[in-house]
């Protein structure tokens, strides 16, 4: 894990970086500068937009991960092309049904229909941030594109916000701007593998390779499906909030969204880096690597996951003291999405192994089966319970799935992410939360913050040391002691 513990510092002291300016952004300055509808606007916008470059991509993301260590830098070749590919169907298909999927919008969020275009721009520039994205965690290049989808980009876009407060530029310019502002991204990247001299189009290939391109026509496939199925799952509540409660409501739901998100910065951290070691263990068939990095990511995830949940928790009314009083009433729909975020973090990198390993048709039966669990529930919940019905549905959705994952590694694979730690660490996180839940409140809010929070980092993290539940993490306490000294 000590590939893993690097990089995943770097990956996370970067992300937390663009957290604090996402903070401002989501819930500070764009709440505050633009209309509820202009604000859901832009999170439509960015839905749909994910959606498109998951259908482009064809599942090329996680096929440059798993076959990389057999093709080297010719993986960035087949990539282009079937991205190239997936964009011209994607977004022929999309024309064709343009007016049809507007239509969805139109009574509820008109401002959709105005602004329908722009998700083609801002979809295509996914798309090859993903690409390249994908093509620098091969060479653990992880804080570049961190860096640039993480902080740069939000720092445009506290540019564009900041320019439109200040009426340098119109709310037509603002949103066609923001939709744009992707595009840098996609472009500083590709300018980073020419730095690397990782940039080569190369389409001639010896025998094995063109075995295993067959292999790539399949895994693709399957895996397009999944991770299709997934970002759906993820994006299908504020698609359908769009729909039956309009744009006021997707802004509301996309703070909630937004606070939840920060639960999985560590697993996301941790689960960058440990794909392509899981992807070449596989190649060299080492089950007790596979084994260890599962069950030791499992734990970190769990542990630091469950620490930011419970802070966020302890302190949410608090870190939405600034906003309009239509935003302040979200607690539950962030609750659900946080523990959501807690199970899917929690129970490890399940989704990696299963992808990288023979048996990754398995998982876009899963995900295929729980995408149509997440329309199902969605429908149901979204008109009775609105964005809490739709948080929901998605909590149930992602525990439903990824228990599911579990299921099927422990049962063909033996591998089981749990231990005693598992327990230990459950117990340190329901003992310093309930502690420092009981902590009267004060009118001050950065003070309020302030006290509850070091009250209970001041109970987690002594029991988290003396309990040795990481030892990775104890490394890490001994060697910032040790610097202060």
């Amino acid at each position: 894990m000590g590939v893993v513990r690097k990089h995943s510092i770097q990956y996370s002291i970067i992300f937390y970086t663009g957290i604090v300016l996402g903070y401002i952004n989501t819930v500070i300055l764009f709440p505050n500068v633009l209309a509820a509808d202009e604000f859901g606007l832009t999170r439509l916008i960015m839905s749909v937009a994910i959606i498109i470059s998951q259908f482009s991509q064809l599942g090329s993301p996680n096929m440059i991960i798993r076959y990389q260590p057999y093709f080297s830098n010719k993986i960035l070749s087949i990539s282009l092309v079937i991205c190239a590919i997936g964009l011209f169907i994607t977004l022929s298909t999309l024309l064709v049904f343009q007016d049809f999927i507007v239509s969805y919008y139109e009574e509820k969020s008109p401002l959709f229909k105005e602004y329908f275009m722009l998700v083609i721009p801002f979809g295509i520039a996914m798309v090859f941030t993903n690409i390249f994205d994908a093509y620098l965690r091969t060479f653990y290049k992880n804080w570049v594109s961190t860096l640039l989808s993480s902080v740069v980009l939000r720092l445009i876009w506290t540019a564009l916000i900041l320019f439109h407060y200040y009426d340098i530029i119109s709310y037509h310019q603002f949103i066609f701007l923001f939709a744009y502002a992707y595009t840098s991204i996609s472009l500083l990247s590709l300018l980073y593998i020419f730095y690397l001299g990782k940039f080569k189009l190369e389409f001639r290939f010896n025998n094995n390779e063109t075995d295993l391109l067959k292999e790539i026509k399949s895994f693709s496939l399957f895996t397009l499906l999944s991770g299709l199925s997934a970002f759906l799952i993820n994006k299908i509540d504020i698609l359908m909030l769009g729909s039956y409660e309009g744009l006021e409501i997707v802004a509301v739901y996309a703070i909630a969204s937004y606070m939840a998100s920060v639960i999985v910065v560590p697993g996301s951290a941790i689960a960058r880096t440990a794909q392509p070691l899981v992807a070449n263990a596989f190649k060299s068939n080492n089950v007790d690597v596979i084994a260890s990095i599962y069950k030791k990511s499992s734990n970190h995830q769990l542990l630091l996951s469950g620490a930011v949940y419970a802070l966020i928790i302890l302190n949410y009314s608090s870190l939405l003291h600034f906003l309009p009083p239509i935003y302040v009433d979200s607690f539950l729909i962030f609750f659900f999405l946080g523990l959501s975020r807690m199970v899917d973090t929690g129970l490890g990198i399940n989704g990696i192994i299963i992808i990288n390993s023979t048996h990754y048709k398995i998982d876009t039966l899963f995900s295929l089966g729980l995408l149509v669990v997440t329309i199902i529930s969605n429908l149901v919940l979204i008109p009775h319970y609105g964005a809490v019905g739709a948080a929901l549905a998605t909590m149930l959705s992602l525990i439903i799935y990824n228990v599911a994952k579990y299921l099927f590694l422990k049962t063909t694979m033996n591998l089981s992410p749990f231990s005693i730690k598992s327990v230990l660490i459950m117990l340190i996180l329901m003992v310093s939360f309930t502690i420092a839940y009981y902590i009267p409140s004060i009118d001050n809010v950065f003070l309020d913050v302030s006290i509850k929070s070091v009250s209970m980092l001041a109970l987690f993290v002594p029991l988290t040391y003396f309990t040795k539940v990481s030892k990775e993490l104890n490394e890490l306490l001994k060697k910032l002691i040790q610097a202060k000294l």
